[in-house]
């Protein structure tokens, strides 16, 4: 029979009652280490029972309670485990839960005094970093975790707490450094493994990164902030169905958990699910009312919502609540929302906030810029933009935004243009040394295009391009698409189906662009931006392609030496504009790109001036358009017009504050408000057939329509036009000009007033040109795309030609007979 012998009895009772106390207690305390907390606690019991106010038992018992989630129960015993004796582990492991019960300041006290009973205490040191985390000295609690992990270099907690904390101050190679150190010392710890895959996931290393969050999984399975992080990488990768998976196992493993409900909130958003996402970021506050990120997420989702004042407010809650330069932060972003649901007036009063708070932020004073631009404060806006380059001459987005914005106004020439441009360029243009010796200059190869843009969608550069894209000869071309949006809309699938390879580009740099233009060994890459939104014109400073052109989109020189060629026309590029441009000029016969009607089945009404007896002029073009000159002379050929009316469409014009603006300009020139009528933006259909609410467009100038125009004169609205050497007031002369349509391009400002005032007089006129022009529109060449593809494929084998030949770019004249239908 197994037993205890008599010999082995005996010892026990000869032991005398602390030498039971002290076995006991060893054996609680190996239980404990070794996890056993039932068998722990059942010793630690036993011992108080013998002795109630056994100090080490009553600390045992206390560190089993707060690893139980008791906290208050284990203050009470850490506290009389203190009245008993003052121990340096007492002091520290009590100021670890006063800590979690968030009292950070009566746990400062505590580990203090740790550190006074001994003072090269590793984990004392530890505890004080973790507690001056939470009192937002993160400086501070670098140093202490670099104390403990000095005293004890083997302290793999330390280390990763030490990481943790240069992760959150934005020290990331540092931090991966010591998150290494830990996982070199507890391959298992999962504190190291959760910042380990916060660390991939900030690089965008996604799938490593969920590796390392599923094993700190492994090694503590119920943990909300492991869950969250993997929530969030699933969300960053779009499984936005696994990443709510996630997100809710986070919850599950702590209900309050604000960061995983607000993670819950933003998937749901990512959705489209704004009524539910709403809901979320309310529980979050309701768990933490000073969390930060579930009032930022409320006011995107509020705004989204078209809740805007609303929004305004919890993202006001959110910048109260952060630190100065998140703040800052908070404001600028607000700013960037509004923006985008087009509240330019609100996104122009967040910007200036921002700049209050930081007057060097060169972002929010170029957005400035862009806001000023889209309510038509064009000059504004250009000295906006000036001003982001002075305080930042290598910021490209003011260069490009101060380039598009001179098109709009008439207070500069050509020579203004083409000297910021090449500005641009010199700050910009960075080719790649290793050239193109080794490619293939066979004259008549197939050749590899790519075609990179921000504008794949519903867009006039997406509507323009796309008859090209897809009817490209694929025997003799293969196409690459490079996408710089995540919009994903009808217009992307038809690019996409008709592309040989699709490569969205948005989150990339302009080396990684590069890198992949020259991997795909594209011959000719075609930018579709210029200086425009959504541009990455400075990747092709890299010069991945041994030609490059820029073909639609902007409407003037990139100014860059890295761009070889330009894609014109004769009317648009007449005899002597090449001086203008830093590029080498292609003249296509028939107008630089082709329009193709996106709406088939259409209903044109009679002139309106018909039935309503007074003639109504109108222009739905973009309202930047309309510069001081354009107000004057619109004004005046109303006012020539008795009766008549000036009807204005364009998606700022939904602002109260703009249309107040415009009221008050026309009305000091004369025009009263009462022959005035503002629309704003709606979708391509319903515009179109506003159009027969208008008997005569207008065009404005220097920068007149180009789409606007067309679909104009698809309904049989004559527009009248004035171009002058520049390229963006010669658009609708082009068309004309190719439509073989005559009366309607005027030759000086008189000459505009003139030709429109006289149309308005002649009704029978207006009748007969608005069943013409439909038919001169459609029967017109630039509007057969097969035709237009082919001359652009022209194009591109001229410029390889030049290139197998060894020959530098330079002029290119595509005549219609030479295209290969």
């Amino acid at each position: 029979m197994n037993g205890v012998s008599v010999t082995d009895q005996n010892a026990a009772i000869a032991l005398t009652p602390d030498e039971i106390v002290a076995q006991s207690l060893a054996l609680a305390v190996k239980s404990h280490d070794e996890g056993d907390l039932a068998e722990a606690e059942k010793l630690y019991r036993a011992i108080l029972s013998f002795q109630p106010t056994q100090p080490d038992a009553l600390h045992g018992m206390g560190v089993i309670a707060h690893q139980c989630k008791q906290d208050e129960v284990s203050e009470q015993l850490l506290r009389a485990a203190l009245e008993q004796r003052s121990d340096p582990t007492f002091h520290n492991n009590l100021a670890l839960v006063l800590l979690e019960l968030d009292r950070p300041h009566e746990a400062l006290r505590e580990v203090y005094r740790a550190l006074e009973l001994r003072t090269h205490y590793p984990a004392a040191y530890n505890a004080l970093g973790a507690i001056q985390e939470k009192l937002h000295l993160r400086a501070e609690a670098t140093e202490s975790y670099k104390k403990a992990t000095e005293l004890n270099p083997a302290y793999a907690a330390a280390h990763s707490n030490l990481g943790k904390v240069l992760y959150e101050i934005g020290r990331s190679a540092d931090s991966e450094k010591a998150c290494d150190r830990a996982l070199e010392l507890t391959p298992a710890c999962p504190e190291a493994l959760n910042l380990k895959g916060n660390l991939l996931r900030m690089k965008g290393v996604f799938k490593k990164a969920l590796d390392y969050f599923d094993r700190a999984l492994e090694a503590r399975p119920v943990c909300a902030e492991i869950y969250n992080n993997k929530a969030l990488t699933l969300k960053a990768m779009k499984r936005l169905n696994e990443a709510l998976v996630a997100a809710r196992c986070a919850i599950a493993c702590e209900a309050s958990f604000a960061p995983a409900i607000v993670t819950l909130g933003a998937i749901l958003m990512d959705q489209g699910k704004l009524t539910e996402a709403i809901e979320q970021f309310e529980k979050a506050i309701a768990c933490d009312p000073e969390n930060v990120e579930a009032y930022n997420n409320l006011g995107s989702a509020l705004i989204q919502s078209d809740r805007t004042d609303e929004g305004i407010e919890a993202y006001e809650r959110a910048i109260e609540l952060s630190e100065e330069i998140v703040a800052t932060q908070k404001k600028y972003d607000m700013a960037c929302l509004l923006y985008t649901r087009f509240s330019y007036e609100k996104a122009l009063d967040a910007f200036n906030s921002a700049l209050a708070d930081m007057p060097n932020f060169v972002a929010a004073k170029n957005n400035v810029g862009v806001a000023m631009q889209n309510l038509g404060m064009t000059e504004e806006a250009l000295d906006a933009y000036e001003q982001a380059i002075s305080l930042d001459p290598k910021f490209s987005a003011a260069y490009s935004n101060k380039l598009m914005g001179m098109q709009y106004s008439d207070r500069y020439t050509n020579a203004d243009v083409l000297e910021l441009a090449r500005r641009f360029g010199a700050h910009f243009d960075r080719p790649d040394p290793r050239g193109f010796a080794d490619r293939d200059r066979s004259p008549e190869r197939k050749l590899r295009i790519g075609y990179i843009s921000g504008d794949f969608n519903c867009h006039p550069v997406g509507f323009f391009a796309l008859p090209a894209v897809s009817g490209h000869d694929h025997g003799r071309f293969e196409i690459t698409c490079y996408y710089a949006c995540d919009t994903d809309d009808e217009v992307t699938a038809y690019f996409r189906r008709f592309a040989d390879r699709w490569r969205p580009v948005t989150s990339k740099s302009d080396d990684e662009i590069a890198e992949m233009v020259r991997e795909d060994e594209i011959d000719i890459l075609v930018d579709l931006n210029g200086h425009t939104a959504k541009t990455r014109l400075t990747s092709l400073g890299l010069k991945p392609a041994p030609i490059q052109v820029h073909w639609v989109g902007f409407t003037g020189t990139t100014g860059m030496s890295t761009i070889d060629y330009l894609i014109l026309d004769p009317v648009s590029a007449p005899p002597g504009a090449d001086k203008w441009y830093a590029e080498s000029l292609v003249r296509l016969p028939y107008g630089r790109f082709s329009y193709v009607p996106m709406v088939q089945e259409l209903v044109r009404a009679e002139p309106p001036c018909l039935s309503r007896g007074y003639v109504t002029f109108g222009s739905f073009n973009n309202i930047t358009k309309i510069t001081d000159e354009v107000f004057e002379v619109w004004a005046q050929i109303v006012l020539a017009v008795p009766g008549s009316r000036l009807l204005l469409k364009s998606r700022a014009l939904v602002e109260e504050k703009v249309r107040e603006r415009f009221i008050a300009k026309f009305e000091a020139l004369g025009l009263p408000l009462d022959r005035l009528e503002f629309r704003g933006a709606g979708h391509y259909r319903g515009m179109l057939a506003e159009y027969n609410d208008m008997d005569i467009a207008l065009d404005p100038y220097p920068f007149g329509g180009a789409t606007t125009s067309c679909d104009a004169m698809l309904m049989g609205v004559p527009v009248i036009t004035l171009p002058s050497d520049r390229l963006a007031s010669r658009q609708t002369a082009c068309f004309y000009a190719n439509m073989g349509v005559e009366g309607f391009v005027a030759t000086s400002r008189q000459d505009y007033i003139d030709r429109a005032v006289a149309l308005a007089n002649d009704p029978e006129r207006l009748r007969e040109v608005r069943k013409m022009l439909p038919d001169a529109l459609i029967a017109a060449p630039f509007t057969d795309s097969a035709k237009f593809t082919a001359r652009l494929e022209d194009a591109y084998r001229a410029m390889w030609r030049k290139f197998a030949a060894g020959e530098p770019a330079g002029p290119i004249t595509i005549e219609a007979e030479e295209a290969t239908a």
